[in-house]
């Protein structure tokens, strides 16, 4: 892998001003940050080295401008569909970590145009709500999100911005931990999807990869082994590896290659 330099820019939308890390070439890619908030791990250095990537910070997060009309999940997905008609020239594949994942679903939803692939990594908001609570505790937290506590990244945000996110993050989210609404319409998403879950995986069900591989007219159902939540910490070699392979072979993702005719 070369070595990777992201660039940050601050984009105009229709709603106010998104901040955004870029590197890489290649056709479009949107990461989407998690609940955690945005963090560049091995694995989206491994995708700016094959495609062009644009990791944008959700309103709020990290200390960044909240936008008004910006309030909810599906609105956050309007707002990621506008930056990749004004950025990505009309489309772009979507990689979603657990809360981007959820928005990356609404992208999907309405607005097909935009997405040619998805990969939805433990994607939150089909989460039964009698399942494990998300400690308030940080370092609880962390436990529980990782199974590699080596590959835990150094945190240097302040705990205020910690606090601040997880309050944003419960601003969008709104109670919610199964979204109906989203779960009406996945049927109707045309793009090709991954969908990875952690093996270890403490606070998404099980259910939640089966609910999408049956719903997703096209789409794949992959355990990343040794990984709890926050896959692409725990196992980024395994993760970018599977990732790269599906964004790059499409329709052929998984599908045995015969041997060259003697």
């Amino acid at each position: 892998m070369t070595d990777i330099s992201f660039t940050e820019r601050d984009v105009a939308l229709s709603s106010g001003s998104l901040h955004v890390r870029t590197a890489g070439k290649g056709r479009p890619l949107v990461h989407l940050h998690s609940a955690a908030g945005p963090r560049i791990s091995g694995v989206i250095e491994a995708l700016a080295d094959h495609h062009l990537v644009h990791a944008p910070t959700l309103p709020g997060f990290d200390g960044t401008a909240r936008h008004a009309s910006v309030t909810t999940i599906s609105d956050l997905g309007n707002l990621v569909a506008e930056f990749i008609e004004k950025v990505c020239d009309g489309e772009a594949d979507i990689v979603g970590e657990g809360l981007g994942a959820w928005v990356g679903l609404w992208v999907a939803v309405r607005h097909p145009a935009l997405i040619g692939q998805l990969v939805l990594e433990a994607p939150a908001g089909l989460r039964r709500a009698e399942l494990i609570a998300i400690p308030a505790n940080v370092d609880e937290r962390m436990k529980l999100l990782h199974a590699v506590p080596a590959n835990i990244p150094a945190e240097t945000r302040t705990p205020q911005m910690l606090r601040d996110n997880r309050q944003v993050l419960q601003d969008y989210v709104q109670g919610v931990d199964f979204d109906e609404a989203l779960v009406e319409q996945l049927g109707e998403i045309k793009a090709r999807a991954l969908v990875l879950m952690g093996a270890l995986d403490k606070m998404i069900p099980r259910e939640t990869g089966h609910i999408l591989k049956a719903a997703l007219p096209q789409s794949h159902l992959t355990y990343i082994w040794g990984a709890a939540h926050a896959i692409e910490f725990d196992q980024p070699q395994r993760t970018s590896a599977i990732v790269l392979d599906f964004l790059d072979r499409g329709e052929s993702f998984l599908v045995r290659q015969a041997a060259p005719a003697a």
